[in-house]
């Protein structure tokens, strides 16, 4: 009889409620297992479940261990201690298969890692999932994934986070973990919810943090003008735009407002991202590492030809004195309101300088094609015409 059983239950769907179905499942079948050790790889680590039956366990094991790794990734837990953490856990993931990798201990001495073998690591995906996970990991022993309430608002903090969302409730929880991620810790973040018909407000309200602030109104007027709203409110020197369905590298407050202090007569500054693509079973799946460098050379030679086909710059912190001064984003409601408007409060910012350029990964973008930007592509020369040629 071999001293570990196979958890068969596999993750399904990038959603809050498949994350957390996904977990409800695995301890139904926890519960139903009598043997002290799992193993549990989920479907990220190794090509296989025939891969993973290959690897034996070590032996001895100490006491105190309660998760062993092969290439990083997670593979045999104690029963017990993985019941316990299941049972706590409450946190937000960009896919249900992430999962394992929140649930590791915060306490490295609790790991044991096994040399690596011929089988294949861990994808990718997590080089740019792992950080904001153990940044921002639950601690053993709680019920809350949200931390404690942070003492004060910073009285001027250098960077506000604008995030305008509109039913983004399945996204919004991991785009906010991004932003807790964060290395330097001397930020706001206001979400604007415009009209939400789902959950997104209440999913925007659930984080006790002080420096979070929430808006909302009950009419979809369209981000420009929910933009300019927060814009209002914005205490900090430089603005940072962020999608509910997208999330930061954590780094990407550091880098950015440290390149615009060293740059004072710079407007903007942007980096470097990396482009995913949703799907409905894996979540975001990575595609490419895209330089908003090389897209803004393209644009300084064709910002009087329409062929930019409406891709903006990636990531984009703004000087918020900059953004003032040519009255932020468009406050208009029609469909040309509704899309390529950052597009254009870019554009118009740029016709007299030059961003800034920091050559890392420092925002993710999911691209998927229900989204308002994929599906309204074909009217970016409509927009390019009413907007350059009037």
């Amino acid at each position: 009889m071999k001293p570990y059983a196979i958890l068969r239950t596999q993750p399904f769907g990038y959603r809050a409620t498949d994350t957390f179905d996904y977990r409800e499942q695995i301890i139904q079948e926890l519960s139903q297992i009598d043997r002290e050790w799992i193993l549990w790889g989920g479907n990220l680590s190794f090509s296989n479940k025939s891969a993973q039956t290959s690897i034996p366990m070590p032996t001895p094991i100490p006491d105190h261990v309660v998760c062993i790794c092969m290439n990083g990734a997670p593979l045999y837990w104690r029963k017990t201690w993985l019941l316990a953490a299941l049972t706590y856990w409450n946190n937000r993931l960009p896919a249900a298969k992430f999962l394992p990798y929140d649930l590791l201990p915060a306490d490295p001495s609790l790991t044991m890692h096994l040399d690596p073998t011929q089988n294949p690591p861990y994808q990718k995906d997590l080089e740019y999932i792992l950080p904001i996970l153990s940044a921002t990991r639950m601690p053993e022993n709680t019920t809350s994934s949200k931390g404690t309430l942070s003492p004060e608002i910073p009285p001027q903090p250098v960077v506000s986070i604008l995030m305008s969302i509109h039913n983004m409730k399945d996204t919004l929880g991991w785009s906010i973990r991004s932003v807790l991620a964060q290395s330097s810790d001397n930020w706001e973040l206001l979400i604007g919810d415009d009209g939400s018909e789902d959950d997104s407000l209440e999913e925007a309200c659930a984080y006790p943090d002080s420096r979070i602030r929430v808006l909302s109104q009950t009419r979809n007027h369209g981000k420009a003008i929910m933009m300019n709203r927060l814009l209002f409110e914005a205490k900090g020197r430089y603005i940072l735009e962020l999608d509910g369905d997208d999330w930061l590298a954590p780094d990407a407050f550091a880098l950015l407002s440290n390149a615009l202090d060293k740059n004072p007569d710079s407007r903007m500054a942007t980096g470097r991202y990396g482009c995913w693509e949703r799907t409905r079973q894996l979540g975001p799946l990575w595609r490419r590492n895209v330089d908003s460098g090389k897209l803004y050379s393209a644009w300084s030679t064709s910002l009087n030809r329409t062929n930019l086909h409406g891709h903006p710059l990636v990531p984009r912190m703004y000087r918020k004195s900059s953004l003032i001064a040519i009255s932020g984003w468009w406050n208009r409601e029609d469909r040309f309101g509704r899309i390529f408007e950052d597009i254009d409060v870019t554009a118009r910012l740029l016709k007299h300088s030059s961003p800034v350029q920091v050559d890392a990964i420092l925002y993710h973008r999911v691209i998927y094609g229900s989204s308002t930007s994929q599906r309204n592509r074909s009217l970016f020369e409509a927009w390019y015409q009413q907007t350059h040629k009037s």
